[in-house]
């Protein structure tokens, strides 16, 4: 019977331990909002003059401002920045590597500035010289598409002296599912596919998934080449080695894809690319390897996949599309500190005056109620005590009463005591007497009996 009992209950926690397996991690918009608060508040407070660069610049400031936490006064700290850079280099951000221009137009398009006009340059142009775009492999295609998309920009036409091919979104299309390697993903170079990259180019084909055949089959063999490289425990590797970055990268495709994170394909031992990506949280911040210290290209990419993910399961424009403009929201902190300096941003003597009164006011009205329960405290406690005196009262009436009656009934019993005394007194005396009666007249009827006989006798012999 013990052998029975125990193999059922093996079993039991073999089932609850593959019912949680098979959960993984899910995160809810409010719990991804902690995440992000958390992160957007260390990004904020390491990197507190954010300027041009791959690195504490554009990728950044697109997370934070798509998420909404991004304060005026950082955004005009990257912006001033941005512009004192492009004056420097005449607008010249790379002569070689185009993505730096995908990523300034990306940011600027966040933070609702028009990269066809800013600082006196259309930083579009450069990107309308195919040639040049391509030349650096599938990165530079990608990102290209990504740019022109995010703000519906019109493709202009390449700077004078330029004799190349002029981009189009129809040729970056094409080139991106020339690319596509035989496993179905993609990579910059070699005949295997990447993580990255295939991510990547997933997200670059997300808005015409639904418009052109071809791309729709393209981007259903990356999900797939996707599913296949992905781990036991849910994260994903790069080159050979696992990276936050592959597993951001995922996350930012599924959520620009609007596929749900428990999608059977992309669960693998009952775990989630969430459970793939969060090992490398270090509270606010995000390491580049498994174990490894804080990295800043790392959590800059972790914080915007985040918010890709945040926008698809809230509702909201995906990532790249930036046609809806920022989402402000405030961090509890900076709320706090709108609260430290309130007497601060006043602004004039009227306003701090009226304040006065209406604190003074509020005051007294304070004082009046403050009295008001002191004098019902008091009232209270009078009608307390007044109770109190009169349960006393009726309980020692009670009790003298409970008294009197015990005395009473006391006294009755030794009355129906005494009279019982008495009864049986009056008996016993009765029958005593009674016996005294019948021995009397026994002796007297033997006395008479003999005297009958004395007198008979004497009589008897008169007679002789």
């Amino acid at each position: 019977m013990r052998k029975f009992i125990c193999s059922i209950l093996s079993a039991v926690l073999i089932l609850v331990n593959i019912s949680c397996a098979s959960a993984g991690m899910i995160l809810s918009d409010r719990e991804c909002e902690k995440y992000l608060d958390e992160i957007s508040r260390y990004e904020m407070s390491v990197i507190q003059n954010p300027s041009y660069g791959s690195v504490g610049g554009e990728w950044m400031i697109m997370g934070l401002a798509r998420y909404g936490t991004a304060t005026e006064e950082y955004i005009s700290n990257y912006r001033n920045n941005l512009e004192k850079h492009l004056n420097t280099c005449n607008g010249v951000l790379s002569k070689t590597k185009y993505t730096d221009y995908a990523r300034v137009v990306l940011a600027l398009t966040a933070i609702e500035e028009n990269p066809e006009s800013f600082a006196g340059y259309n930083l579009l142009k450069p990107l309308a010289e195919l040639d040049n775009v391509i030349s650096k492999g599938a990165n530079g295609i990608i990102y290209a598409l990504i740019a022109f998309d995010s703000g519906n920009y019109e493709i202009p036409e390449p700077k004078e002296g330029y004799d190349g091919r002029k981009t189009t979104r129809e040729k970056l299309v094409s080139l991106i599912l020339e690319n596509q390697k035989e496993d179905g993903g993609w990579s910059l170079a070699g005949t295997k596919s990447d993580t990255d990259v295939t991510a990547m180019a997933v997200q670059a084909l997300a808005p015409y998934y639904t418009k052109d055949n071809k791309v729709k089959k393209a981007v259903e063999q990356g999900l797939d080449r996707l599913s296949g490289l992905q781990q036991n425990d849910g994260g994903y590797k790069s080159v050979g080695r696992e990276t936050c970055e592959s597993n951001a990268q995922v996350l930012t495709a599924l959520s620009v894809m609007n596929i749900d994170i428990k999608d059977k394909r992309f669960m693998k031992n009952g775990n989630t690319v969430f459970d793939g990506l969060m090992k490398y949280y270090k509270g606010g911040a995000f390491s580049h390897f498994p174990n490894g210290d804080a990295n800043q290209i790392a959590t800059e990419q972790a914080l915007y996949a985040l918010t890709a993910y945040y926008r698809s399961i809230s509702g909201m424009n995906s990532l790249y599309e930036m046609n809806d403009g920022i989402t402000r929201r405030t961090l509890k902190s900076e709320e706090n500190k709108k609260v430290q300096n309130a007497g601060i941003e006043i602004g004039s003597e009227k306003r701090h005056s009226k304040k006065k009164a209406e604190a003074n006011l509020k005051n007294k009205k304070a004082a009046v109620e403050k009295k008001e329960k002191v004098t019902s405290s008091k009232t209270m406690a009078v009608e307390t005590e007044s109770k109190s005196e009169n349960i006393k009262t009726d309980t020692s009436k009670k009790k003298k009463q409970e008294q009197i009656s015990q005395k009473k009934s006391a006294e009755n019993e030794k009355e129906a005591e005494t009279s019982t005394d008495i009864r049986t007194k009056n008996v016993s005396d009765k029958k005593e007497k009674e016996g005294s009666t019948a021995i009397a007249i026994v002796f007297i009827v033997l006395l008479l009996a003999a005297a009958g006989t004395t007198g008979f006798a004497v009589y008897k012999k008169r007679i002789r």
